[in-house]
């Protein structure tokens, strides 16, 4: 644990993961990678490989982006 995380209120702490809809099917979820469930990114992989390759090509923009 570092030493910000120690020094804040206990309250603070409840609010550092919040529930994002996917942009795919919807659902809330704790995590999305650009903009995906995990659910949906194992959907697309078993049964949309095109969607999942469009998916792909998105993350790798957005991953290049970052590092500008």
């Amino acid at each position: 644990m570092t030493a910000e995380v120690a020094e804040r209120p206990d309250d603070a702490l409840d609010a550092v993961a919040e529930p994002v809809p996917c942009t795919r099917c919807s659902n809330t979820a704790l995590l999305t990678i650009v903009g995906r469930c995990a659910d949906c990114i194992s959907d697309m992989g078993r049964n949309h490989p095109e969607e999942r390759e469009a998916w792909k090509r998105e993350l790798t923009t957005a991953i290049e982006s970052r590092g500008q």
